[in-house]
């Protein structure tokens, strides 16, 4: 997936709306239209307006459905940018930013909740009345509001002292400029008026709906549950965030995200569709009408008070978190392998189900024998003359019985076998080994655990021809090679020790003649920028032992955020072990850091997928707030200095991170 289209980025974009990352926003989306779909109607009763066109009304909830989606990909894609393509420059306020539009967001859809309701209206009109002149005429009115509204901005700008400040004087100053502090009666009045105004506006585009009053609210709300919304990261969002950090360009970066967010706002734009045909069952309860305000009105209250403090945006974390992020992985992953022809519709209810996993043409696909979890099934895409190999290892000298069978794209048993019938090399057994594959089409491996034993891993391998030729030699078959026990072995090149030194000596009595010296040994800045050195820290690893990152230079180090609950983290551990075994002798090291999570966890975890690599746990956060982390998995490598190389969010594939250390630990 890392030739994202536009035409893919929707169709993921499409697919998350169903994800439980979304549900969150989806009743509250529905509560706000609901009450300006009800406003609009008992305005229209009110005045004996009830003859609009049904394409008017249409129409009219359509541009808001439009407004909403509007403002929801601003933000989105605004948040996307700052997090990945330009967080050395903003990453650390992204927090700030999305908590405040929240706060501000949430009272806003309070005010919302109370005009729908009528409470406003009449407030003003009570306040407009002779006997309460004065209250309008007194000095402590306007003293108390400066008072509460400063207080207001400080706690929606998240406790900001230094942005609240500007903005408590602009208000300050403005209220003594129009004199509410010398003729406040004169200064309420004409605030009142403009209010009245405001709605009486609003109104007159209820009563005679052309579409176009109260766009900016709905944009507006669109905002807000943007702001609100933690996105489960998958396959291809994952790609198009790591393409924008890694490449710097920011454009590109901008036009997938937007995108992505067309794809997602399509079902709120059909939902505000499907929501007008309800306003004939609202005529017919005109009787009503006052009670169904009221419920729509409080609803939106409600959702404005879980906005402002924070309740939805826990929610939201929540179902991003875990099995909703795990289903979340494979809504995106099977629905885009369909539309790619890498899925048959068949195959589609087994991939959502957990049971199958599509595998990337030329890619390996790995996994652990699970006791809740009998059969598991993987499905390919390959060419005619693409080769397999299947390879099972046991861990902590665990015995376990298996079997594995090759389905062709027509369900035909092409190869299978089991530990009896297996080659045995270096305690690993080849049930299926160079089997080569002699037609294009998708091809399936079921892979069973027929023991009590679980305390075991399997790898599937997929190679082009050319790879296997490549790797065992002309006149040499896969198979001589593993009956030998050199599968995947490869002998260590020689170093000249003496050369090194040499080279070493050099450069310590040679003298820095110019500037260009000069900047070359100048230590890179502090940032998360690739080319910055990596913020350090120090964390508690599971075992109880602090580890410092700075500890680690002298080796490259994959520095991954995840968290056990993460679904797509539980899927490249694997991966990250495999590397780690095969890459820790030539420098190579691995510090993954939890969020959100317990030691106990932590540890269970890890020996379910034995895990060698050290574990640490953040357990204030502190260390995720440096780094700007939003999603989970994200990972950066750094070089022996320290220095970021390069960033991913998202699940890591096997051919990523091979890609990644093979370029960093050559350089």
């Amino acid at each position: 997936m890392e030739n994202v289209t536009i035409g893919l980025a929707i169709i993921a974009g499409f697919l998350s709306f169903i994800s439980p990352c979304v549900l969150p926003l989806v009743p509250a989306y529905i509560g706000y239209m609901g009450g300006r779909l009800t406003h609009n109607i008992s305005m229209q009763t009110s005045v004996g307006t009830t003859n609009q066109t049904s394409l008017a009304m249409r129409l009219h909830m359509l541009l808001h459905g439009l407004a909403f989606v509007g403002g929801f990909t601003l933000v989105f894609v605004i948040i996307g940018i700052l997090t990945t393509a330009l967080v050395s420059v903003a990453g650390q306020y992204v927090n700030t930013f999305t908590e405040s539009i929240g706060r501000i967001g949430g009272v806003v859809i309070i005010f919302f909740g109370l005009q729908f309701m009528g409470v406003l209206p009449k407030f003003f009109s009570w306040l407009r009345k002779k006997d309460n002149a004065a209250i309008l005429d007194s000095v402590l009115l306007s003293i108390s509001f400066a008072i509460a509204v400063s207080g207001l901005i400080y706690w929606g700008l998240v406790e900001q002292m230094i942005l609240a400040l500007p903005l408590i004087a602009v208000v300050v100053v403005t209220m003594f400029i129009n004199d509410a502090f010398t003729q406040p009666a004169v200064f309420w009045n004409r605030v009142l008026d403009r209010v009245d105004l405001l709605i009486y506006s609003d109104t007159r585009g209820d009563i005679e709906p052309n579409g176009r009053e109260g766009l900016l609210g709905s944009a507006f709300m669109g905002m807000v549950f943007s702001a609100g919304w933690t996105p489960c990261i998958g396959p291809l969002l994952g790609t198009i965030l790591t393409v924008a950090a890694t490449t710097g360009d920011v454009a590109q970066g901008m036009l997938m995200l937007t995108a992505y967010s067309v794809g997602l706002g399509i079902p709120f734009i059909i939902t505000a569709l499907l929501m007008n045909s309800a306003q004939g069952l609202l005529r017919r309860l005109q009787k009503h009408m006052h009670k169904i305000e009221l419920f729509s009105g409080l609803l939106l209250i409600f959702i404005g008070l879980t906005v402002a403090t924070g309740q939805l945006q826990r929610l939201s974390l929540t179902f991003s978190q875990g099995e909703f992020a795990d289903f979340t992985f494979r809504v995106e992953e099977c629905g885009v392998g369909f539309f790619e022809g890498e899925l048959q519709l068949s195959h589609v209810g087994s991939c959502l189900s957990g049971n199958l996993t599509p595998v990337a043409l030329n890619q390996s696909a790995s996994g652990n024998f699970s006791a809740d979890m009998a059969a598991q099934e993987y499905l390919f895409h390959a060419d005619a003359g693409t080769a397999i190999d299947f390879e099972v290892r046991s861990v902590n000298e665990a015995v376990v019985d298996f079997n594995a069978v090759l389905y062709a794209p027509n369900d035909q048993v092409l190869a299978e076998g089991d530990k009896a019938n297996s080659i045995l090399s270096d305690e690993k057994y080849y049930p299926i080994v160079d089997f080569t594959l002699e037609e294009e089409g998708l091809y399936r491996i079921v892979v069973t655990n027929t023991s009590d034993q679980i305390d075991a891993r399997f790898r599937i391998k997929i190679r082009e021809a050319a790879e296997l030729e490549a790797s065992v030699g002309a006149g040499s078959s896969l198979v001589d090679v593993v009956a030998s026990g050199t599968l995947g072995d490869e002998e260590p090149t020689s170093v000249d020790g003496s050369g090194e030194t040499e080279a070493l000596q050099s450069l310590s009595d040679s003298a820095l003649n110019s500037l260009t010296e000069v900047a070359e040994n100048i230590d890179p800045a502090i940032g998360l920028a690739d080319g910055n050195r990596a913020p350090d820290f120090t964390v508690g690893l599971v075992d109880g032992q602090p580890i410092t990152l700075s500890d680690l230079r002298g080796n490259v180090v994959l520095l991954n955020f995840w968290g056990t609950w993460c679904g797509p983290c539980r899927r490249e551990m694997p991966e990250f072990q495999e590397a780690y075994e095969q890459f820790n002798d030539d420098g190579f090291e691995i510090l993954a850091v939890a969020f959100d999570d317990t030691y106990e966890a932590i540890a269970s975890f890890r020996d379910e997928f034995g895990l060698t690599f050290p574990l640490a746990l953040d357990e204030t956060g502190e260390i995720n707030d440096t780094y700007g982390i939003q999603t989970r998995p994200s990972s950066f490598l750094l070089d022996t200095d320290g220095t970021i190389l390069a960033r991913h969010f998202g699940m890591m594939t096997e051919a990523q991170i091979q890609e990644m250390l093979e370029e960093a630990l050559v350089e």
